[in-house]
């Protein structure tokens, strides 16, 4: 009896070391990027919008396209701003504060992943490389860096489907409520990510004709989320299904990478990952239809999320995008890593993908969308310090974004208008010249706007220095 106690302890032991070492290893590689990541303009607009010292209705106001000078209309729903709003309320309104935010979540992401697996496989070997794979995948690592719903929509996931195992195990009050108060939050979160209930309605489904078993519960459960979620969230639903259009566009090379180019940051990679998928489907194809194997759930949130999303595309509005999705990523790494670790191949396989999901870290700081040099361009202010003061063309969402940085609040920067500068006062134009984030990786001439002030007569370039995106002029009023 001690003999098998100690034996629990060891083991217990060692599954905790297991987690504590790949989490450290996941905030690590996430928090690598920490210091050098710039923001975009859908960042921009989640920081105007999470704006801690304004009233709710404000908040809302802003959400629903009131931008001061413009109006840019947000489709996913403003749950997550209000979180961010009471982060930056309790933490400060830093954008770097934004990014901990995100980064917290998809710290957590894979250990969350590896207690998924676990479900599924009682083997160390898997559950470590599923760890490893999670943790070094680039988009995942990317993504945990933005300013934007997106890793918290993945964490959600992962707990909603956990929970969901643990409901099938146990009819527990405190487990179903937990399960239904979570599954609410997370659709008020991400409606896309009801997907997975259609995959876990195909589980049960499969259940009573394979099995013979009931789930009337289960699917009783499934109905009043809906019906909750419905109720708190129908303003937001008249809205997004009276609209046909969307940011994003569907293009005809879905149908060759299905977002794996995009999932793995490589088209290298993501060939060799989606191959795998493939082929495994293939070969699986009959369990699939005549079993109802515990790990095929995953597979049925992944193919109804492909699927049903492809039909909105087409008949409603495009929504075609990897971010929308991010959320299938995890599950597709755990089933084909599942899958494989059951052949006899099994060791090269995942000896195969671990490397090459390891050497592709050597493109980590090559993301795809670029973004201004924010960060660099106030360096450069900081360093010349001749003046504090700064003027900008760009709109009021960018020049909060400027006054959230850490820098400007740090050296007391200070945003001033054109009009207010006296004769004699040096300060600094900073201007936006047209940013990969809109025209692509192209080369632009300089945008007309960053070529010379109003009444330049009036003002003397003492310096002038050019980032990517970036046009950065050091000026003194004459007369």
């Amino acid at each position: 009896m001690i003999k098998k106690y100690k034996k629990l302890q060891k083991n217990n032991l060692e599954w905790i070391l297991i987690f504590i070492s790949i989490t450290i290893f996941s905030f690590v590689l996430r928090y690598y990027l920490f210091d050098v990541r710039n923001s975009w303009h859908d960042e921009y607009h989640s920081i105007y919008v999470s704006d801690p010292s304004i009233s709710y209705k404000e908040t809302l106001a802003r959400f629903w396209g009131d931008k001061g000078d413009h109006t840019l209309v947000e489709f996913y729903p403003p749950l997550y701003l209000f979180l961010l709003k009471m982060f930056f309320k309790a933490f400060g309104y830093i954008d770097d504060n934004g990014r901990i935010f995100s980064l917290i979540f998809g710290t957590f992401v894979v250990p969350l992943s590896m207690y998924l697996s676990t479900y599924f496989t009682k083997s160390k070997k898997t559950v470590i490389v599923i760890g490893i794979i999670v943790a070094s995948n680039l988009f995942l690592i990317w993504q945990s860096l933005e300013i934007r719903a997106h890793m918290l929509v993945v964490f959600v996931n992962l707990i909603n489907i956990i929970l969901f195992f643990e409901i099938l195990k146990s009819k527990k009050i405190i487990k179903v409520f937990i399960y239904y108060l979570i599954s609410v939050f997370n659709l008020s979160l991400w409606p896309i990510s009801g997907l997975i209930f259609v995959g876990k309605g195909i589980f049960l489904v499969k259940e009573l004709i394979k099995n013979k078993k009931i789930y009337d519960f289960k699917f009783l459960i499934f109905f009043a989320i809906l019906v909750t979620y419905i109720i708190l969230n129908l303003d937001y639903l008249k809205f997004n299904l009276s609209r046909d259009f969307h940011y994003t566009n569907f293009s005809e090379t879905f149908f060759y990478n299905y977002h794996f180019r995009s999932f793995y940051g490589s088209v290298i990679v993501g060939g060799a990952f989606l191959l795998i998928f493939g082929l495994f489907f293939l070969v699986k194809i009959k369990e699939l239809i005549l079993e109802n194997i515990r790990e095929n759930i995953l597979l049925y949130i992944i193919i109804s999320t492909y699927l049903l999303t492809i039909i909105y595309s087409y008949f409603r509005a495009s929504i075609m995008s990897p971010k929308y999705v991010i959320f299938i990523l995890p599950l597709i790494i755990i089933w084909i890593i599942i899958k494989i670790s059951r052949t006899k191949l099994s060791n090269l396989l995942l000896i195969f993908l671990t490397l090459i999901s390891i050497f592709n870290l050597k493109n980590i700081n090559k993301y795809t969308i670029e973004r201004p040099e924010t960060k660099l361009a106030l360096e450069k202010i900081v360093k010349v310090n001749n003046s504090n003061l700064i003027y900008t063309k760009e709109n009021i969402v960018f020049q909060n974004y400027l006054e959230t940085k850490k820098l400007f609040h740090e050296n007391n920067l200070r945003l001033i208008q054109l009009d207010k500068i006296q004769v004699g006062e040096k300060f600094w134009f900073f201007c936006l010249n047209n940013p990969r984030f809109a025209h692509g990786n192209q080369k632009l001439e300089i945008h007309k706007k960053c070529l010379k002030l109003n009444d330049e007569n009036n003002y003397e370039v003492i310096n002038q220095f050019k980032f990517p995106d970036i046009i950065l002029k050091n000026y003194i009023k004459k007369n």
